[in-house]
């Protein structure tokens, strides 16, 4: 069975679209929970490093995409550096969320429903997100 592969168009748009309203969010959710005072101080010297380079990864993916659609040379490496960044991304996320869940059980009681769940939310996610990265890089890399 072949790998379908999507329009180049098809591609630009979505990952520009989407890259926007993650950038969009995240800029909004940092600068609300900044101005609230709501951020410890432990999380500023700790955590906002990685959020600045999450950022900095859906920029690329918004860069990328409108490069795409422009036609320029380097959109396609852009682009399949983000799908592959946003691979490893969901994959981690989806571990670590799973690791917590196993270790939330460790003084509570973790039935196999709740595993079943746990699982079923992680897919319900990454699965789609893993499926249109994979199809991505292989449009990126076979469509002249």
């Amino acid at each position: 069975m072949a790998v379908p592969t999507l329009p180049l168009a098809f591609i630009g748009w979505f990952f520009a679209i989407t890259s926007f309203a993650a950038l969009t969010i995240g800029i909004v959710l940092l600068q609300q929970l900044f101005r609230s005072g709501k951020i410890p101080p432990e999380y500023l010297q700790s955590r906002i490093v990685g959020d600045f380079a999450l950022l900095l990864v859906w920029a690329i993916g918004l860069a990328s995409a409108f490069a795409l659609l422009n036609g320029y040379a380097w959109a396609r490496t852009g682009l399949e550096y983000f799908c592959w960044v946003l691979l490893a991304l969901t994959l981690l996320s989806g571990a670590t969320r799973l690791i917590a869940h196993g270790r939330q059980g460790e003084g509570a009681r973790v039935t196999p429903r709740s595993w079943v769940l746990a699982i079923a939310g992680v897919l319900l996610v990454a699965l789609p997100l893993i499926v249109l990265c994979v199809v991505t890089l292989h449009s990126l890399r076979s469509v002249p």
